[in-house]
């Protein structure tokens, strides 16, 4: 783990306490742990005949990529900095992170008609503080150039004088929410382990790993599909007004922590999923927005 953090809020209607420690994972230490012993790699490009020689089953562990064909891919985007704590200090206001800040960038109280985004700031493991512009989801997301120019109006709303954009110093991110159509035996975050709700996907994929791979060395069969409901849900999201969506989050902050944790773990069974998410619903203000905007991505799902 890079970093921690004891007191992480999200904030919508209102601020809410999440409960639990928030983990930042520190990428380089995480990939020096995982090691290949006894497994044979080759660095090249391989035809689809050579790989059907090589190997009965061939896993898609490439992450999801960002082209779908005849479409646009819903995805989510975001752009970051980094700062120094003293700088922060503004955006936590007293907390050690912020899952989601769901308040306009510009200060104002309300989103119009303007497409929501949220600011992330969490922690790094070098001591700064990551604040990120997200787009949580959309087709299409948001552009890099549109959250930079959203994050530095929010950081200038809260006193902030944004950094330069040196590339050491700036995290852009760019994360297709779904599986490829037509992909086949996808993992991690080109499988079901990534949550189409939250674009979370490496604990997940960290946990499931040694149950995948005994599944292959046993010629077992094993699931790669998104549950239908994450989906139904991520598409019920995106037909939502802006209002709507901070509606829904502001919900989430008032659930349990363990209906938080289902609606979050890509691993959550069906039935507490639904229950999470169905409670997560019933706390909405605006519940008839919640429910036409259901019934028009069954819709859309039923005509693709």
């Amino acid at each position: 783990m890079g970093a921690t953090s004891g007191d992480t809020r999200l904030v919508a209607r209102g601020s809410h306490v999440l409960a639990g420690e928030y983990l930042v994972l520190d990428n380089e230490r995480l990939q020096r742990s995982l090691f290949l012993d006894g497994a044979t790699v080759e660095a090249r490009w391989v035809s689809d005949k050579e790989l059907v020689c090589l190997a009965p089953r061939v896993v898609d562990c490439r992450g999801n990529r960002v082209g779908v064909p005849g479409g646009v891919a819903v995805s989510q985007t975001a752009f970051g900095v980094r700062l120094d704590p003293h700088q922060a200090r503004p955006l936590l206001a007293g907390a050690e992170a912020v899952l989601m800040d769901w308040r306009p960038f510009d200060g104002t109280s309300h989103w119009g008609i303007r497409s929501p985004s949220f600011c992330y700031v969490v922690p790094l493991p070098d001591g700064r503080i990551l604040a990120e512009e997200t787009c949580l989801a959309g087709r299409p997301a948001l552009s890099q150039h549109e959250l930079a120019s959203r994050l530095h109006h929010r950081l200038r709303v809260h006193g902030i004088e944004p950094p330069g954009q040196h590339d050491a110093d700036v995290e852009r991110v760019h994360i297709p929410m779904l599986p490829r159509p037509g992909a086949r035996h996808g993992f991690g975050a080109a499988g079901r382990e990534v949550n189409p709700i939250s674009g979370y996907s490496v604990f997940s994929s960290l946990a499931r790993a040694d149950e995948v791979a005994d599944c292959l060395a046993n010629g077992q069969p094993w699931s790669s599909r998104t549950s239908a409901w994450r989906t139904q849900a991520l598409e019920s999201l995106l037909q939502l007004s802006p209002e709507a969506v901070v509606d829904l989050f502001d919900a989430f902050g008032r659930l349990s922590p363990g209906s938080q944790q289902a609606v979050l773990d890509p691993g959550t069974p069906d039935g507490p999923l639904l229950r999470g998410l169905t409670q997560q619903w019933m706390l909405m203000s605006g519940r008839n927005r919640l429910v036409g905007a259901t019934a028009r991505g069954l819709f859309q799902r039923g005509r693709s």
